[in-house]
């Protein structure tokens, strides 16, 4: 009796071929064609650029929390941040949250898209809006743009209690910053300012403990940098 084309066979010489994992390489219709393998390595090449995002979400906040802290000239802020804002912080992000909402993962897409759209817009703010607003004003005005933000970054904390305590720690770090300049932003008080720039670089240092653990991952083949991963579901979707 012949066999239907695409349905296997029983029997040592027909077994249905796996891939390294051990998963069968059959469907209900027959064998898995080249496609389904690439399918396979979609979310991971997705899941790269979580990198990237990191990598936007990096460098925008050393710069502007460092200048906050003290570390850098404030100066420097007038000519850099709304450059590196609006392509390296805003754009960035921007992108690695379109792709991670294709992966069906809700919090990463929402962090790295969210906050792409915050430095775009916080780069219009700063070089437009702020330089043709009342000098009295321009506290409440920053306040202002900052004050919804804290309450959605409340809930994204929230939601990195599932993931990791190292993604858990980097985000309470950045709860504080998106608090103190609120508070900054009303009241003025250099030590609010303060308290942002130091939250900030220590999200910064999180963020780039992320990246590194990401990087070493890909290039190594297997997790390296240890995340603290019995906060999470095995199967919840990292980045």
């Amino acid at each position: 009796m012949n066999t239907p084309v695409g349905t296997p066979s029983h029997g040592p010489q027909h077994d249905p071929p796996h891939d390294p994992a051990g998963r069968a390489l059959w469907n209900r219709q027959g064998p898995v064609a080249q496609s389904a393998s690439v399918k396979r390595m979609e979310p991971s090449a997705q899941a790269q650029l979580g990198a990237l995002g990191l990598t936007g979400f990096i460098v925008v906040t050393t710069i502007a929390t460092g200048i906050d802290a003290g570390v850098f000239p404030e100066k420097l802020g007038h000519s850099v941040l709304p450059l590196v804002g609006f392509f390296i912080g805003g754009l960035a992000q921007l992108l690695a949250g379109l792709f991670q909402a294709q992966r069906g993962d809700t919090w990463h897409a929402t962090v790295f898209g969210g906050f792409g759209l915050f430095w775009m817009a916080k780069a219009c703010l700063l070089q437009w809006v702020l330089p043709a607003t009342d000098p009295a004003l321009r506290g409440d005005v920053s306040g202002l743009f900052t004050l919804p933000w804290v309450f959605v970054v409340f809930v994204l904390w929230l939601g990195s209690w599932r993931i990791h305590l190292v993604l858990l720690s980097t985000f309470t770090c950045v709860l504080v910053v998106f608090v103190a300049m609120t508070v900054n932003g009303f009241t003025g008080e250099l030590i609010w300012n303060r308290i942002t720039g130091w939250a900030g670089l220590l999200a910064a240092l999180g963020a780039l403990y992320l990246l590194a653990g990401q990087i070493l991952a890909s290039t190594w083949g297997r997790p390296v940098l240890p995340m603290g991963r019995f906060l999470a579901p095995e199967e919840h979707p990292e980045t």
